[in-house]
């Protein structure tokens, strides 16, 4: 018993710490992501996957009676075919292909709503597809 906290610290040292702001996928579950974060599937491999910038939010806020619903549109950079590419996507929840796999992006955060004066910055809410 008195080895179980070495064996812990040996355990946690060897576990390479993730850079700020680069998650890994894991598989069924959702990843929020910010501007600039990153993706990869696991610890030493690389990343695949970045959220870049939002260049549109033009979605319906809350509490707003609008004619059209609006979109999100944001810039990622995925690997793709061994070549690091910049896309534009039209966030819809389908799947995306990428070299380690389809990634589905679920949504946008926080949704526009007409009594917020000041959101939270934007979170992009991915999942692995596969």
């Amino acid at each position: 018993m008195r080895w179980l906290p070495l064996w812990l610290l040996v355990v946690t040292a060897c576990s390479p710490k993730l850079p700020d702001g680069t998650h890994l996928l894991p598989e069924a579950e959702t990843v929020d992501l910010r501007i600039g974060d990153q993706l990869r599937t696991e610890r030493k491999g690389s990343n695949f996957f970045t959220f870049v910038s939002v260049l549109e939010d033009s979605r319906c806020p809350r509490g707003v009676q609008c004619i059209q619903a609006g979109r999100a549109v944001v810039e990622v950079q995925l690997l793709r075919g061994g070549t690091l590419q910049t896309e534009t996507i039209v966030i819809d929840g389908n799947a995306i292909p990428t070299d380690r796999g389809p990634l589905q992006i679920l949504r946008l955060e926080p949704y526009p709503d007409a009594a917020v004066d000041d959101p939270a910055p934007y979170r992009m809410v991915v999942r692995s597809a596969d």
